[in-house]
């Protein structure tokens, strides 16, 4: 009689356990390369860009020498004091005033029957607006008989106030009018000059 053996296998757990989180450390371990090979890329890149600049500057450098050569000291130096000089010039002609044309104005805008006896140049300091004010004072008198004195005195405060000439003065004032006992009339003005008309760097210019 065969004796028949019935054998059946059922394995309780699987023989091969499966692998778990293999595909999320390949992710990690890949970012990581990605990363370590751009930060090599960038350090290599500031590498080449500091040796570029340090050449630049070596070039830089080497240029100012050569074109330093090329000039003697004692030239540098003589076009230091010269352009000192020029400043200093320049500086003295912007302040100069040049009184000759008050002169000019005064004789051409002067009537025939009047004549002046004083003439004072003054400067008042800055005006409201910071320019330098210069004013000017005069006595003067008419040389016709009284009784068209006092008419040439106002004929003549009206061509001080002429407005071609507010370009040279400003504030034309004529007073102090007395009688002389030659039959002549005295009388002062004053009057603003505009800082401008007496320029002097302006006069050579022109």
């Amino acid at each position: 009689m065969e004796t028949k053996f019935q054998t059946s296998f059922i394995p309780k757990k699987p023989v091969v356990e499966e692998r778990r989180g293999g595909s999320s450390m390949s992710l990690f371990l890949l970012l990581s390369i990605i990363v370590f090979l751009v930060s090599l890329g960038l350090v290599g890149w500031i590498f080449m860009q500091k040796n570029l600049l340090i050449n630049k500057i070596k070039v830089a450098q080497t240029t100012i020498q050569s074109n330093k050569g090329q000039f003697e000291e004692e030239t540098i130096k003589t076009w230091i004091r010269l352009d000192s000089r020029m400043k200093v010039a320049t500086t003295l002609l912007d302040k100069h005033v040049s009184v000759s044309p008050v002169f000019g104005f005064i004789q051409g805008a002067t009537l025939k029957n009047v004549r002046f006896n004083t003439f004072n140049f003054s400067s008042n300091g800055k005006n409201e607006s910071g320019a330098q004010s210069i004013k000017v004072s005069m006595t003067g008198q008419t040389v016709d008989s009284e009784s068209t004195g006092f008419q040439t005195i106002s004929l003549q405060a009206e061509e001080f106030g002429n407005i071609n000439y507010r370009k040279m003065i400003t504030n034309p004032v004529v007073s102090n009018l007395n009688p002389n006992s030659d039959g002549s009339v005295s009388f002062s003005v004053s009057l603003n000059v505009v800082p401008e008309f007496l320029s002097f760097s302006k006069k050579i210019v022109k």
